[in-house]
């Protein structure tokens, strides 16, 4: 899923999602989850839902963002 093939459409990438995911999370200080989910698939020509929750966990693998549970919303690791 991170390898792309020749199949892959560059804006469905993991590596892409997570890029557009950074850059919004750069601009606010805490997202909600949906709103996030929203803004990041209003950016994209193609529905992105099904690879955002890829995206996010691949930048948590990176300790790059963390998820407050108590406001179900996500912020940059500093």
């Amino acid at each position: 899923m991170i390898r792309p093939d020749k199949h892959t459409n560059p804006a469905l990438s993991v590596v892409q999602v997570a890029g557009i995911i950074l850059t919004e999370i750069k601009q606010g200080e805490i997202i909600p989850y949906g709103d996030l989910l929203t803004t990041v698939d209003s950016q994209t020509p193609i529905s992105i839902k099904e690879v955002f929750n890829y995206s996010l966990s691949f930048l948590y693998l990176l300790d790059k963002v963390e998820y407050i549970e108590d406001f179900d919303a996500i912020r940059m690791k500093s």
